[in-house]
C-alpha cells in the first residue's frame, strides 16, 4: 500500500477502550466500505492503554493491509496520538475521530463531503451550531463544553461554535504545513490558531454528540469529577488567552480607566462645588480652598483615582506590547514555514 493513491485517512486515538474498541473499529470499517470506489487507510494510535486494547488492536488489524497501528510506550494524550499519526497519514482527506464513537462514524464522508461543497480547508463536526444536537452527556460535562466553546468561539479567529470537538477533516496541505507541538486537547485550539495564521477556511457541520451508555457509566466519582471540572475550567481559560494573549489585559484595562475616570468625574463635582463657593475671593484663593476641601473630603478617592489611571494605562501599555509580541510571532511562524517548504522543494527538484 506504501505506493497506493490514498483518498482518505482515518484516525484514531484510543486509551483503555478495551470494552468497546473492536466493534467500534468495525464500524469504523464498514462506514468507510459504503463508497467502493474510496481508497482508504485507517491509523490506530494505542495511547500507552493499561488494559489489553492495544492487544485487541493489533489482533484487528493484522486481517486488514488498509490498517495501522501506532503504539506508544506511556499515555502522551490525545494530541500526541494524533500528531504521531498525522506523520503516518497519506490520505487527500484525512479525518479524526473519538475511539468511543460519541460522533458515529457517518461523520467520515460527511465531513469530507464539506470540504469540496463548501470550499474549504478543515470541516469540524459541531453539536452547538443550528442543527446540531447533545445528548446523554452529564450535565456539568455538557455545561462546561458548551460554555466552554463559546468563550473559546470570542476568542478564536474563526467565526465557529465548536473549537475544541476532535471530530474533523483536514485537506492534507493543512497538516502538511503546520507545524504543531501540544501533547494534549489544546492540539485542536493550536491547529485552529496556526490554520488562521496561513489562511486556510473553516466550515462547521451540524452534528449529533451523544455519549454511548458505557462511557456514561463509567464516570469517576464526585471528587475526581471536581477535579476534572477545575482543570477543563484551566485549560479553556489557557487556550483562550493562548489564542487573543490582549484580550484579557485591554478587558481589564478598559474597566480601570473607566473606573478611573468616573471618580475623577465626581472629584471635578466636588472641587467645583467648592470653587464657586469661593469665586469671590479670588481665583487663586478659590482653587487653593478647592483643593483643600477636595483632600480633606475625597482623599480615598484620589487614591483610587490615582491608581485607577496607573494601573489602567499600565496595562493597556502591556496589551498592546502583547499584541505586538503576538504579531512578530505570526510573521516569524510564515517566515519559518516559507523557509521550510523552499528547503523540501529543493531537495524534491534535486
Amino acid at each position: 500500500m506504501e505506493n497506493t493513491h490514498i483518498d482518505i485517512t482515518v484516525i484514531v486515538a484510543a486509551y483503555n477502550e478495551e470494552a468497546i474498541i473492536a466493534n467500534n473499529l468495525q464500524r469504523i470499517e464498514q462506514a468507510l466500505q459504503l463508497r467502493p470506489n474510496v481508497i482508504w487507510q485507517l491509523i490506530i494510535v494505542n495511547d500507552g492503554s493499561q488494559d489489553h486494547t492495544g492487544t485487541i488492536i493489533e489482533n484487528y488489524a493484522t486481517s486488514n493491509p488498509h490498517i495501522q497501528v501506532i503504539h506508544h510506550r506511556r499515555n502522551f494524550g490525545q494530541g500526541r496520538a494524533l500528531r504521531s499519526a498525522f506523520d503516518l497519514a497519506r490520505g487527500e482527506v484525512i479525518v479524526t475521530l473519538d475511539a468511543d464513537l460519541s460522533y458515529g462514524p457517518e461523520y467520515i464522508y460527511i465531513l469530507a463531503d464539506a470540504l469540496g461543497s463548501e470550499k474549504v480547508e478543515i470541516a469540524l463536526a459541531s453539536p452547538y451550531m443550528k442543527g446540531g444536537s447533545v445528548r446523554n452527556v452529564p450535565f456539568y460535562r455538557r455545561f462546561l463544553s458548551r460554555w466552554g466553546n463559546f468563550y473559546l468561539a470570542r476568542m478564536s479567529h474563526y467565526p465557529i461554535s465548536t473549537s475544541t470537538c476532535v471530530v474533523r477533516a483536514y485537506q492534507r496541505e493543512v497538516l502538511d504545513w503546520l507545524s504543531l507541538n501540544s501533547d494534549g486537547m489544546e492540539l485542536q485550539l493550536e491547529i485552529l490558531m496556526k490554520a488562521s495564521l496561513l489562511g486556510f477556511r473553516v466550515c462547521e457541520v451540524p452534528a449529533e454528540l451523544c455519549w454511548p451508555d458505557a462511557k456514561v457509566a463509567k464516570q469517576d466519582s464526585q471528587r475526581t469529577s471536581k477535579m476534572r471540572i477545575v482543570k477543563t475550567i484551566q485549560l479553556y481559560l489557557l487556550m483562550g488567552w493562548l489564542l487573543r494573549p490582549a484580550t484579557i489585559f485591554m478587558i481589564c484595562a478598559i474597566f480601570m480607566l473607566a473606573a478611573g475616570a468616573y471618580l475623577a468625574f465626581n472629584a471635578m463635582i466636588i472641587f467645583s462645588s467648592f470653587f464657586f463657593k469661593n469665586i469671590d475671593k479670588g481665583l487663586i484663593v478659590a482653587i487653593s480652598h478647592s483643593l483643600k476641601g477636595l483632600v480633606v473630603e475625597y482623599y480615598y478617592g484620589l487614591f483610587f483615582i490615582c491608581s485607577f489611571l496607573l494601573f489602567g494605562f499600565l496595562t493597556f501599555a502591556f496589551s498592546l506590547v502583547l499584541i505586538q509580541n503576538k504579531f512578530y510571532f505570526e510573521e516569524l511562524y510564515r517566515f519559518g514555514l516559507n523557509e521550510r517548504n523552499k528547503k523540501f522543494l529543493q531537495i524534491f527538484r534535486k
